[in-house]
């Protein structure tokens, strides 16, 4: 598919606020609800303002996919320099506050065909930088074994941990406590705990 047409200005206010409601929207009703005319009755904008910045319907929910994914791209960064980035990618990838957009997104890519191509050439952006925070992590791991892969690593981790917050989202909790100890065990086997910094003993 072609890249998203867009008339306005990327950092504009307006812009801003029509992907603001059309996530809105996604959250609380489905991505089937979005529109390019019910946006703009919940934005207080006209439709041809609308379509100054989106000529489509899609061209406006794929540009709402791929901010979500540019802002998954700048949180993966800042966990690159963690002191503990497994358990933060865990953290970022079980917010449920976000499990029920990407559910949408996910659902999306199923049924709009025409951008199911690029919703998954974002993914796989997303995940080969969520490899690279793992990998980061497993450097000094002392665990030896040719089946532990960054990739397969990740995959595990934020399948697991996505898949609970997804869960989570629509009222599903049974073995999710459990499922996240297993998690935590695991996770101190590949990356044990960190040691508190020694201190130098006082003279006396």
């Amino acid at each position: 598919m072609k890249s998203t047409r867009r008339f306005g200005p990327e950092d504009s206010e307006t812009r801003t606020k029509l992907l603001d409601v059309t996530e809105q929207i996604m959250s609380t009703e489905g991505y089937a609800a979005v529109s390019t005319r019910r946006v703009a009755k919940d934005s207080g904008f006209t439709s041809g303002l609308v379509h100054y910045y989106f000529k489509t319907t899609d061209d406006l929910l794929l540009a709402a996919y791929r901010r979500t994914t540019e802002r998954a791209f700048g949180r993966l960064m800042m966990i690159m320099d963690s002191d503990r980035p497994l358990e933060d990618l865990i953290r970022l990838t079980s917010d449920t506050t976000r499990a029920t957009l990407a559910l949408e997104f996910l659902a999306l890519a199923n049924h709009r065909k025409e951008i199911r191509a690029e919703i998954a050439r974002y993914s796989e952006r997303v995940r080969r930088l969520q490899a690279e925070v793992v990998a980061k992590a497993l450097e000094h791991s002392p665990v030896n074994e040719r089946a532990l892969t960054p990739e397969a690593v990740t995959t595990l981790l934020v399948v697991v941990a996505r898949g609970l917050a997804m869960e989570e989202s629509v009222g599903i909790a049974a073995g999710h406590s459990q499922a996240r100890e297993l998690v935590a065990w695991l996770l101190a086997q590949l990356v044990p705990p960190l040691q508190p910094p020694q201190t130098a003993p006082r003279d006396v």
